[in-house]
Formats: structure tokens, C-alpha cells, sequence
């Protein structure tokens, strides 16, 4: 699997590189996420650097070199973008309480909820 993400408006940065999956991808709904010190779940989307609009977020479980497997949370090529679980607003690279990343590579033991599970 290969993940290539263009700095844009979501994430200043670039990124790419190679994992190998070990299980399927999922569309992600929301996982936790280290905020100001501590864990807080969050909701997770894709984006989509060419519209700047979001898309789906997937996880899969992919080999750490070593040290067994992790769960890698991706999204579209412009990378992921979060919000508060509760935040009901729209989607936008505006909003003052939404954050972009370009990936997360968690313990395979990490709190996530997917979609097929609401």
C-alpha cells in the first residue's frame, strides 16, 4: 500500500511511503487522539487536496518493522482531518477546531470505531 500526501491547506507537509497491509482497510468513523495531554475521541475524514473537500478515511493493519503490526489511519491524497466528537459543523479547512494530518500510525490495540459499526 502506498500513501502520498501533498502539502496543501489541510497539512503543510508532504509525505509518502510504502507499508505492507495485512488485513483489509475500513472506513474509519473515529479513533482517539493525544490532544493538549491527554486521549479525546475525535471524528476522522479524508481530504481530498485537489477539491479540498473531504473523503473517506480507511485504517488497516500493516507490518512495523520489528515490532509486529500497527493500525495506519489514511485518508485522501491531501491526508486526514479531524474534529471533536461532538462537533456536529460542517467540514471545512476553515474551521478554528478541526486539524489535518497526513497519516497516523497507531498500536494495533488503539481505540477506533468504523463505520460499518454505527
Amino acid at each position: 500500500m502506498y500513501i502520498d500526501v501533498t502539502a496543501g491547506k489541510n497539512t503543510g507537509q508532504n509525505f509518502s511511503m510504502m507499508y505492507r497491509h495485512v488485513s483489509p482497510p475500513r472506513e474509519v468513523f473515529c479513533i482517539k487522539y493525544q490532544a493538549n495531554g491527554e486521549e479525546t475521541p475525535v471524528q476522522v475524514k479524508g481530504w481530498d487536496a485537489q477539491t479540498n473537500s473531504p473523503c473517506a478515511a480507511y485504517a488497516c493493519r500493516i507490518e512495523e518493522s520489528g515490532d509486529g503490526t500497527a493500525l495506519l489511519v489514511y485518508g485522501g491524497s491531501g491526508g486526514i482531518r479531524m474534529k471533536s466528537l461532538d462537533d456536529e459543523t460542517e467540514w471545512s479547512l476553515s474551521a478554528f477546531d478541526q486539524w489535518g494530518e497526513t497519516h497516523l500510525v497507531y498500536p494495533s490495540d488503539c481505540f477506533i470505531v468504523y463505520t460499518d459499526e454505527i
